[in-house]
């Protein structure tokens, strides 16, 4: 863990619970592609000393805080330019939108932990002039509002949350989507992606990252699928939550159940968009039906 590997001529990945990207491209100036949390922002730093190396700019992939929430620290210790795709940018710089997101409301004391607070942290929308002389930005939206890949002149992605580990979908099968239309055709477009390695934020490298694609893809056609089952009966949003938690073995805690909540409210947006789920009243409850039978409403 934490140990500095080299990908490519200028490419080089520290192999962390979020793997981090560097890419040496004025020598001595570095770029980074994520920094973790503080223990991998320190870790980097050390690493980026140790080579000789002068930290100019930290590209974060998207906004989530197990990717962000070290770059106010490292940005403070270097006065490296922080920089982040689209929307991510404001949420990275106010970053209590991340907690007011999830939650729908304003997030209560509970919710404002290092994971769901992290510290704000001035950041800059990526644009073309940003990136360094030849790094490549992807955008791979659906797994957050904006969150982009990159690719260094040797042939290395590094694919952010755009898939997980095998491991982990067989665990649980269900993995945070905020957009699972997007997030679909990013899987798309990151299977015709040529490179001669794929970095995944949580997995091994990878030289063919197109069998992890398949799986992400099939994970979400069944939980789609056991969701739209599931409604044969009209089924509250706080019962398909809850069948989600069981069907899927996922531990019940207060931050477990809002990023749960989130997946399960944004599989019910896209199953309704594709005609296979439907809106129904029962008095004043809102329920969810893969009927649209008119009988339902009341």
């Amino acid at each position: 863990m934490f140990e500095l590997n080299q990908a490519g001529a200028a490419t080089w990945y520290m192999n962390a619970p979020t793997n981090i990207g560097f890419y040496l491209y004025n020598a001595p100036e570095v770029c980074m592609i994520d920094c973790g949390d503080r223990t991998c922002a320190e870790k980097s730093l050390e690493h980026i000393h140790a080579q000789g190396w002068k930290l100019t700019k930290l590209f974060l992939t998207h906004s989530h805080t197990d990717h962000t929430s070290g770059a106010q620290w490292i940005r403070e210790q270097t006065g490296c330019v922080v920089y982040a795709p689209g929307i991510s940018a404001a949420a990275v710089k106010h970053s209590f939108l991340i907690a007011t997101t999830l939650y729908g409301g304003r997030p209560n004391q509970e919710m404002c932990s290092k994971f769901l607070l992290p510290p704000p942290c001035e950041c800059s929308e990526i644009t073309a002039d940003a990136l360094p002389q030849g790094l490549v930005e992807f955008r791979l939206d659906g797994h957050d509002m904006a969150q982009s890949a990159f690719c260094t002149p040797d042939g290395v992605w590094f694919t952010a949350d755009a898939v997980i580990s095998e491991s982990a979908l067989k665990s649980h099968r269900i993995s945070f989507i905020y957009d699972i239309a997007k997030h679909l055709n990013s899987l798309e477009e990151l299977s015709r992606l040529k490179g001669s390695v794929f970095i995944p934020s949580h997995c091994e490298p990878v030289s063919d990252i197109r069998p992890l694609v398949d799986e992400n893809s099939a994970a979400i056609r069944d939980v789609a699928g056991d969701i739209v089952q599931l409604c044969a009966r009209p089924q509250t949003m706080d019962d398909i939550i809850a069948f989600a938690l069981e069907k899927y073995r996922i531990r019940l805690y207060f931050m477990q159940y809002l990023l749960v909540g989130q997946t399960v409210r944004s599989y019910v947006s896209w199953l309704m968009e594709q005609g296979k789920l439907f809106a129904v009243y029962s008095g004043t409850r809102l329920l969810f039906s893969n009927s649209p039978d008119s009988s339902l409403h009341k």
